[in-house]
C-alpha cells in the first residue's frame, strides 16, 4: 500500500512539474508576443506621426490618409478643450470655502495646471527653468491651420490645437 501511495505521489509531482514548466514556457511566449506587439504599436505611431507632420508642413499625403489626419485635428482640438475644462474644474472652490492659496500654476505652453514647485510640465514637458529665457528669444509663428500667431516655442496652437512647426 505504501508503494502505491509513493508511486501515486511521484506521478502527481511529475504532473505538477510538467504543468509548472508549461506555464513558464507559455508566459515567456506571451511576453515575447506582447513585446512584439508593443514594437508594432511604436512603429505605427511613428508612421502616423510622420504623416501628420508631412500634412502640417503642407506636403501631400495619400488621399486615404487625409480623412484620418483631419479626424486627428478634431481630436486634438477636443483634447485641448477637455484639458481646459479639467483645469477649470480642478480650480473650482467649494461654496462658502475660503479661497485657498494657489497651489498650481498654468503651463505657458499647453495651459495645463501644474504644481507651483514643478520644474517641468506634467502634460507637455515644458521646462519652467530654462524655457522662459529661451522663449524670450523666440519669435511667433503662424498656425498652419488657423493662422493664429503662436509664440513661446509651443508645439500646438492654443486657438485650434493644430501642430505648429517651430521657428528655425
Amino acid at each position: 500500500m505504501f508503494d502505491s501511495f509513493k508511486k501515486s505521489m511521484g506521478q502527481t509531482a511529475a504532473a505538477a512539474k510538467w504543468k509548472a514548466d508549461q506555464m513558464v514556457r507559455s508566459n515567456r511566449a506571451q511576453q515575447e508576443i506582447n513585446n512584439i506587439k508593443r514594437e508594432v504599436a511604436v512603429a505605427r505611431d511613428q508612421i502616423a506621426g510622420a504623416l501628420l507632420d508631412m500634412r502640417q508642413r503642407g506636403e501631400a499625403v495619400p488621399a486615404e490618409i487625409e480623412p484620418v489626419c483631419a479626424n486627428v485635428d478634431v481630436l486634438v482640438a477636443q483634447l485641448a478643450e477637455h484639458e481646459s475644462m479639467l483645469a477649470a474644474i480642478n480650480a473650482e472652490q467649494s461654496p462658502g470655502a475660503a479661497p485657498a492659496a494657489a497651489a498650481t500654476k498654468s503651463c505657458p505652453s499647453c495651459h495645463t495646471a501644474v504644481p507651483t514647485a514643478a520644474m517641468f510640465c506634467t502634460s507637455c514637458g515644458y521646462n519652467f527653468v530654462t524655457a522662459p529665457a529661451a522663449a524670450a528669444q523666440k519669435t511667433t509663428v503662424p498656425c498652419p491651420n488657423c493662422h493664429f500667431e503662436v509664440g513661446g516655442g509651443a508645439a500646438f496652437c492654443p486657438n485650434c490645437g493644430a501642430r505648429v512647426i517651430p521657428a528655425s
